[in-house]
Formats: structure tokens, sequence, C-alpha cells
């Protein structure tokens, strides 16, 4: 496998989330940029966690998000039986549902060493640091299409 370090293919676009979004902004940003995760930062642009599609229908979480529901999130038209699961939903944060375990990579860590990270762990998104401070996302997409090409 190729040797080409992360900061070659990664995205430098910083799209995140911040621990006190609520679920409603963050499921906004997904859909605005087309992505199924993101990661979280602090006020120094420190990664504090990664929040995901899947964590917004993890029931156990107690968010009221189902396959119906998070289109009506999204300027649908909403039941009025919805609308309390809606206003709710403007209150639970990003903090109460991300992943706090994070595995985040430096720009020097090798095409090889994600695609194995990405594979044994079963993530679609590592965040890239420097020091801590969030630089760039590489994405599950990005490391298949340097491997088999657009």
């Amino acid at each position: 496998m190729k040797r080409i370090p992360v900061s070659r293919f990664m995205s430098r676009e910083l799209i995140a989330a911040r621990q006190e979004m609520p679920l409603t902004e963050l499921v906004g940003l997904l859909q605005e940029h087309g992505v199924r995760g993101l990661p979280v930062i602090d006020q120094a642009k420190r990664v504090v966690g990664v929040v995901s599609e899947t964590d917004l229908f993890l029931k156990e979480k107690g968010v009221p998000f189902s396959l119906e529901k998070v289109p009506s999130l999204l300027g649908q038209v909403v039941d009025k039986d919805e609308v309390g699961q809606v206003e709710l939903c403007k209150k639970v944060t990003v903090g109460e549902v991300m992943s706090s375990t994070v595995t985040t990579v430096d720009e020097e860590t090798t095409l090889e060493d994600v695609a194995m990270l990405m594979y044994e762990r079963h993530l679609t998104m590592l965040p890239v640091v420097d020091d801590g401070e969030l630089t760039g996302v590489v994405r599950r997409i990005d490391v298949l299409r340097l491997l088999y090409g657009d």
C-alpha cells in the first residue's frame, strides 16, 4: 500500500460541531455539507469528540430521532404529534450524544495506517490534529478514492 501522508489527501475544510450546539443545528450542518459525521471541538479548536448520524438514532441516549423524524427537523412539514419531539431536539446538545472517545491522526500518518485504523475500528472519519488542534479530516471516501480512483 502507498505511504502517502494524510496531509496530501485530507480535507482542510474545518467543518466541526461544538458541544453546546443543538441537535437541530447539527442535522442542518450534516445535510448542508453532505457528510455523515463531524469532529466536535472546543473554543481552542481541540478535538473533544465526534458525532455522527448514528449518534442521532441511538434510543439508549434518549434522543427522539427516527428515520421519519429527521426530515421534519429540516424545514419540512411537522405533524402536530411531532412538535414536542422537535422542541426537545432543540434542547438536546451535541455534547449529550457525541462519542468522547476519539481516534485522531496527524498529518504525517500514512494512507496505509489510516486505512488500517478505519478498518480495525470501524471508523468512517478521522480528525487530523496538530498538537491536539483540528487541522483537517480524512473520510473513508478519501481513502477509497486514493486506492481505487474516482
